[in-house]
């Protein structure tokens, strides 16, 4: 076999791996957007379900803020400014979780917080 109809099947193989791939349809996984501005964050309270999987949509429409919320699965400080950055996350344990701007954003810092409510 010469190397032109190996790449030739090699094509046609990504193409039939791509074309199954994009077939199988991606889980629904619901998206909440968190708005961040100086010194809030909207909404305050966000209702989460145990176990079940949900992309959070951070975006700041003034400022750089953070934000770090292990209890619902979110380990590392998400950096959050004008570009709209996504973070799936799955709870895994019930309760409310009070969590605080990460990154300092000035006066009003201390009282910049978001709620996780989780729930069976």
């Amino acid at each position: 076999m010469n190397i032109r109809c190996l790449r030739y099947f090699s094509f046609v193989a990504a193409l039939m791996f791509a074309s199954s791939a994009s077939a199988v349809a991606a889980p629904n996984v619901k998206t909440v957007t968190i708005t961040a501005k100086n010194f809030a964050f909207t909404p305050g309270v966000v209702t989460l379900k145990e176990g079940q999987p949900v992309t959070l949509k951070f975006v700041a429409t003034e400022g750089i803020h953070g934000l770090q919320a292990p209890e619902i699965g979110l380990n590392k400080v998400v950096t959050i400014t004008s570009t709209p950055t996504a973070v799936t996350v799955t709870p895994t344990q019930v309760g409310t979780f009070t969590e605080h701007c990460a990154i300092f954003c000035g006066a009003g810092h201390a009282n910049m917080a978001v709620t996780f409510k989780v729930v069976k």
